[in-house]
């Protein structure tokens, strides 16, 4: 399975998905023009992952600044898909999400995405991404 690398625009977060070690981050602002077209290629991949996960420990790790309503239905597919892994037996999914410690609409929405799903979140405060 080939990695997914994509370098952060001026409207679309910067991509790292490293399936052979099964770790995942998205990084930035997120309000592409075109969110399905954007987000889709990147979760056919996450589902081909999750149905045979590399490794026993999968991380999926949130770094947003900004991201619009577009990005939310795709942020909550990320995790969902994510979610399947943990049926595995012995299988784990972590999520991190950080946020800047002034802002809280940011880590209210780890809270949302976390309420939707069973995955545990890990949310980091930090001065500034």
């Amino acid at each position: 399975m080939q990695n997914i690398i994509i370098e952060e625009t001026e409207n679309t977060p910067a991509i790292h998905f490293d399936f052979q070690n099964g770790e995942f981050e998205i990084r930035g602002v997120s309000f592409p023009e075109y969110a399905k077209e954007f987000y889709e290629p990147i979760l056919e991949a996450l589902r081909e992952y999750t149905a045979h996960p590399l490794v026993f420990k999968t991380r999926l790790t949130f770094k947003f600044t900004y991201f619009n309503t577009g990005t939310n239905s795709f942020i909550t597919d990320l995790m969902k898909e994510l979610e399947r892994i943990t049926d595995l037996e012995g299988y784990q999914v972590e999520v991190i999400w950080y946020y800047e410690e002034d802002d809280e609409d940011m880590k209210e929405l780890g809270d949302y995405f976390e309420s939707l799903t069973n995955l545990p979140v890990k949310f980091v405060e930090c001065e500034e991404m």
